[in-house]
């Protein structure tokens, strides 16, 4: 076997070379030695051809711990590869074909649900969305149709560390493969444009799309079908902050080729989204259920009382694997320093580390070296860490998705596992920002308030929630056990609210012209007398204290405010002034059929 070490220290700098022989087999590997803005050296593999497989698994173990480029074998010559196919052609049928392949290519002896329902609609031609759940095999559906292809799969995939955890597989597995991606070099990427119809699998990020070469090497080629891997993220993340996403999805759309769209969570509202940029899509789906894990909400104590729960929370679980998820890197940092003063040993994980110190923080999370992960949504997909036994959402996420994706990195094993999530209400705040920076504020405050109304919810079983928001509707499902709600059931019922809304849109309307928040309005419907009430003679208004001493406990009254935002009863406004950030409340569009007696509301009561 041949070495090559190219470098890129410097842009005049000489490749260098290392020759290494190796009896078994003959092939070249090529390295690329990158020094980063923070002066430390990272050495990723560009490059491998191999004449053989007998020593493939071996000199992956050798070499996981580097970034996978390229990786090419003898698929495509049926001489040399005679026994990973052996009769494979022969066969009558598809099916059979499919099912000899799974067990004499990936050594596998049956397929896991929906798999092969998925693999061979999208082999017949058809545009399929597969609906997978955490840990069922998603990757299968496409790898193995690619194998058995003449042409090239593209595979777009929206984080560098799960294209390099495909790319790992197909080395393991000697399946042809490269990837395109914006951090290797211009002429190495270009090597692998030049030479797409040798590879199997193509991983790309959506980036890469906007660059027209690419996409007309693709079109030149003739690509076999195009994959989107995580396909909820097209419409998530391209709406958002990666519109070269969704101009992706556009662009690829029109390939006259199968598109195979992958996720392990999609709800119906996103499936109708992908519809209009994919057309008719033949959804295959399996329950989004996942009764081991025990979903508990809980009040977010204030200060340092809340590092103090947290810390003692994870030592009390010292020899369990954990991830604590927020949204904001600058909270990732905070919540990993103010755990570690408490001799809770973690790592962290965020975009604005240097891949050095999130490739360090992975190796000792995965190896177990350390036990608990604090990080943002930037760490999740591809992980899959079979034994992970608890997450906690330190903050609030961005949506019901999110949080239910994060959730998903719990008990991939099937063994009992807990998703806690420490909940305030003020954290809204800091997630509107955001959406007001990104893009699509309306739509995005939707999808927050949507998840408010599940975290705030304390009679429903929040499985049954999760369930009848991705499509599953199950009457009177109850997990028996498996969430905070059903556990503690009959702490708190649902009762007509109707009177209670009728007052709350009276009240708004006669502070009409007033600019106040959630929080003022229900210190107004209260009666308090708090400085902001009384400077403004809101005090001195005939429905001041409408609501005294209705809802017990006050929090109460809290929930059924932010229902009324959800139910478009009442509706939200920001404004920034002066570098101020304010969320102001209004009538919302459904008040008047409150006032009018045409809109039934319902409130939680404590028993």
């Amino acid at each position: 076997m041949h070495v090559g070490l190219a470098s890129n220290l410097a842009p005049n700098c000489s490749p260098l070379e290392i020759v290494c022989e190796c009896q078994e087999s003959e092939g070249t590997v090529v390295y690329n030695l990158v020094v980063g803005d923070d002066n430390v050296p990272r050495v990723s593999l560009l490059k491998i051809e191999r004449q053989g497989k007998d020593d493939l698994c071996a000199d992956m173990q050798t070499s996981s711990d580097h970034e996978v480029v390229h990786t090419q074998n003898t698929i495509n010559n049926p001489t040399s590869n005679q026994s990973a196919f052996h009769g494979l052609h022969d066969l009558n049928s598809q099916e059979n074909l499919v099912d000899s392949t799974l067990n004499k290519y990936f050594n596998h002896q049956s397929f896991k649900p929906l798999q092969k329902k998925i693999i061979l609609a999208t082999m017949n031609g058809k545009n399929v969305l597969g609906v997978i759940g955490t840990g069922g095999g998603k990757s299968l559906t496409f790898m193995l149709p690619a194998v058995l292809a003449d042409k090239p799969t593209i595979v777009v995939v929206p984080t560098l560390s799960l294209i390099d955890d495909l790319l790992s597989r197909c080395l393991t597995l000697d399946i042809p493969a490269c990837k395109i991606t914006g951090e290797i070099p211009v002429d190495v990427r270009n090597s692998c444009l030049e030479e797409l119809a040798k590879f199997k699998l193509v991983f790309c990020t959506p980036e890469m799309f906007a660059n027209k070469n690419v996409l007309e090497k693709l079109m030149s080629v003739h690509v076999e079908r195009i994959v989107f891997d995580e396909a909820h993220t097209v419409c998530s993340w391209g709406n958002t902050f990666r519109p070269h996403y969704r101009s992706a999805a556009n662009e690829l759309a029109k390939f006259p080729c199968p598109k195979l769209l992958l996720s392990a969570t999609i709800p119906h509202q996103l499936v109708l989204e992908l519809s209009e940029v994919f057309g008719t899509l033949e959804v295959i789906k399996g329950t989004v259920l996942r009764d081991n894990m025990f979903l508990r909400v809980q009040e977010k104590p204030s200060g340092n009382k809340f590092y103090d729960e947290l810390a003692q929370y994870i030592l009390n679980r010292k020899d369990e694997c954990g991830i604590v998820y927020s949204v904001f890197p600058s909270d990732v940092l905070k919540i990993h320093s103010e755990l570690l003063k408490r001799n809770v040993m973690c790592v962290q994980y965020h975009g604005q580390l240097s891949q050095p110190v999130k490739e360090a923080s992975f190796q000792k999370w995965t190896s177990g070296e350390v036990k608990v992960m604090v990080a943002n949504t930037s760490f999740g997909m591809g992980v899959d860490n079979r034994n992970v036994r608890f997450i906690i959402h330190a903050k609030m996420p961005t949506s019901l998705d999110e949080y239910f994706q994060q959730c998903g990195r719990a008990g991939r094993d099937g063994q009992l596992s807990t998703c806690l999530t420490y909940y305030n209400y003020a954290d809204k705040t800091a997630l509107l920002k955001l959406f007001r920076a990104s893009g699509d504020f309306s739509k995005q405050s939707l999808t927050l308030n949507r998840l408010i109304s599940f975290l705030e919810d304390p009679v429903t079983c929040r499985h049954s929630s999760i369930l009848h928001y991705y499509g599953e509707n199950r009457e009177d499902y109850f997990c028996g056990g498996s969430c905070d709600n059903c556990k503690d059931r009959g702490t708190y019922i649902k009762t007509d609210g109707t009177s209670d809304a009728f007052k709350v849109v009276q009240a708004m309307l006669e502070l009409s012209g007033k600019k106040i928040n959630c929080n003022t309005l229900k210190l107004f419907l209260i009666g308090s007398s708090q400085k902001c009430i009384k400077d403004n003679e809101l005090d001195k208004l005939s429905t001041f204290a409408c609501l005294q001493k209705t809802f017990v406990p006050s929090i109460l009254l809290d929930k059924f405010l932010h229902s009324l935002i959800y139910n478009d009863v009442l509706s939200e406004t920001v404004e920034v002034k002066n570098n101020t950030f304010s969320v102001l409340i209004h009538p919302g569009s459904k008040a008047h059929l409150v006032l009018s007696l045409k809109n039934d509301v319902e409130k939680y009561c404590k028993v």
